[in-house]
């Protein structure tokens, strides 16, 4: 008779344990990745011959024994290579810090938040928390590949010479810093709702040794156009994933508002939209690989953290509305991401000759 503790399994048993528990491993690697870059590990080996993990761990003021552990762990990825007490990175390693900021993105800004959709998927639950300084920095730095090359190739396509840049939620200013360096003489206001993203953009600024020439705000961009400074006349306002989070935080009705507001209070501005298709429920693009393993989980997490993706139909009507001509269009350089998930508008107003 058998023992009734015993649970009986087919020899196929083992491969389908592996197979069903993959994912599971995949999100503890994706985590570990992340706490090699953010803690500073990855750039302290980077370039180093094979180093003691004692002194590794003094030199960071870590845990020996906690950091050897966890060490150990991404050597069983092939992240690091241990051997007799002295860890080196991997060229597996080396591969993937080109692609260091989708980590600090999606797993330093997000990796909480997917942990509180359960909860949240009960009705009335409120939104879901994000790290909003994770979710700048890696913004800002993924900007580097989508929207920065698209706002240049927007005003090349416009004819547009900008003197004076106004970026309505600025996040950390990579892009403010990294464009004013591409273009000399410009001068840019940041604007930034966030008290983190805010920080980080103080900092940045400071370090790029910008401080003459990027101006910084901690407000959102509603309360900022209501009451300008006077001297801030810009002749391109970039909207880069913003009108997204007014959409749910505020409303349509704000959004015309704002957008009316830009061209009403600085007629001869150019403006810059960079926005994001929802094409969560279209199988033709969520076949990408680009849509798969990032626009997916993206998609996901806009549905928790107030704010709302739309299509592209829906940004046409609504820019219709507010009295705007598109100028130019753009989506991201198909050798970088090929979905054309991304849409870039240089828009202009009524007045603009």
């Amino acid at each position: 008779m058998s023992s009734p503790l015993k649970t009986t399994v087919d020899s196929s048993f083992e491969l389908r344990l592996v197979e069903a528990i993959r994912p599971i491993t995949e999100h503890f690697l994706a985590v570990g990745v992340h706490h090699l870059f953010d803690t500073g590990l990855y750039d302290a080996l980077a370039g180093r011959p094979p180093t003691p993990i004692p002194a590794l761990a003094d030199e960071l003021s870590m845990a020996a024994d906690r950091l050897r552990g966890f060490l150990l762990y991404l050597a069983n990825e092939d992240i690091v290579r241990v051997e007799d007490d002295h860890v080196a990175l991997t060229d597996k390693a080396r591969g993937l810090n080109e692609f260091r900021a989708w980590y600090t993105f999606l797993i330093g800004g997000y990796a909480g938040t997917i942990q509180q959709i359960g909860g949240a998927l009960t009705r009335g639950a409120p939104d879901c928390t994000r790290d909003g300084e994770h979710v700048s920095v890696g913004s800002c730095e993924i900007s580097r590949y989508d929207g920065m090359p698209m706002t240049l190739d927007l005003l090349e396509q416009g004819g547009v010479d900008a003197r004076e840049l106004l970026d309505l939620g600025c996040g950390n200013a990579l892009y403010l810093t990294e464009f004013a360096a591409a273009v000399p003489g410009l001068r840019a206001v940041g604007v930034e709702p966030d008290p983190d993203g805010y920080r980080a953009a103080v900092g940045l600024v400071e370090r790029a040794g910008m401080a003459d020439r990027v101006r910084l705000v901690n407000a959102s961009a509603t309360d900022f156009l209501r009451d300008p400074p006077a001297d801030c006349r810009p002749d391109l306002i970039v909207l880069g994933y913003v009108l997204q989070e007014i959409l749910a935080q505020e409303g349509e009705e704000a959004v015309l508002g704002l957008l009316r507001g830009v061209v009403s209070r600085f007629p001869q501005i150019n403006v810059v939209v960079i926005e994001v298709s929802d094409e969560i429920a279209n199988p033709a693009v969520m076949r990408h690989g680009v849509a798969r393993n990032f626009w997916n989980p993206y998609f996901l997490i806009h549905y928790f953290t107030r704010q709302r993706l739309a299509r592209k139909a829906y940004w046409d009507e609504l820019f219709r509305r507010a009295g705007l001509t598109v100028a130019a269009f753009t989506s991201t350089d198909p050798h970088i991401d090929s979905s054309g998930v991304e849409l870039g508008y240089l828009l202009r107003g009524p007045a603009h000759h």
